[in-house]
């Protein structure tokens, strides 16, 4: 049961791309990639300072940033995120915050009493703030990569 969730947060997520058009794809993937450096970045730190840990994953050599989380949920899950909400910037943090608010409360704890991960020194609402200066600094990258790809096509 346990492999069967974490599979899932795997390989739905990339499933979902085949209802998104290749150029929304393209457009977003850079700001995807950067959210997955911060995200292992972030769950090293988490793994440092046991501010959470994963007890299952989708292999042994994954459980200081789990694939299932790190490279499929957030990583698509941002894609979809700015596909709806990019240039719209209080919606994006409103969305954003619906979504971080639904992984820390719900998703979290539904990880955990399936012993998937543990809670350690990380308050929901530390998650909740890191989440959301990610968030932002997000927009801005993307802001940034727009400024280049519009230059780029003047050329």
């Amino acid at each position: 049961m346990v492999k069967v969730v974490i599979w899932s947060l795997f390989i739905i997520p990339w499933i979902s791309l085949f209802f998104l058009n290749g150029k929304a794809i393209r457009r977003y993937m850079p700001v995807a990639l950067f959210a997955t450096v911060l995200n292992t970045i972030l769950a090293q730190m988490a793994w440092s300072y046991n501010w959470w840990k994963f007890k299952e994953t989708l292999f042994t050599w994954d459980k200081l940033a789990p694939l299932f989380t790190v490279y499929g949920v957030f990583l698509v899950g941002t894609i979809w995120i700015f596909y709806f909400t990019f240039r719209r910037f209080w919606i994006y943090i409103i969305v954003n915050l619906i979504i971080d608010l639904f992984y820390g409360m719900g998703l979290t704890k539904m990880l955990n009493k399936l012993e998937i991960r543990e809670n350690g020194s990380f308050s929901p609402l530390q998650n909740l703030l890191a989440m959301t200066i990610l968030a932002l600094i997000l927009y801005l990258y993307q802001i940034w990569q727009e400024r280049i790809f519009e230059k780029e096509y003047v050329k």
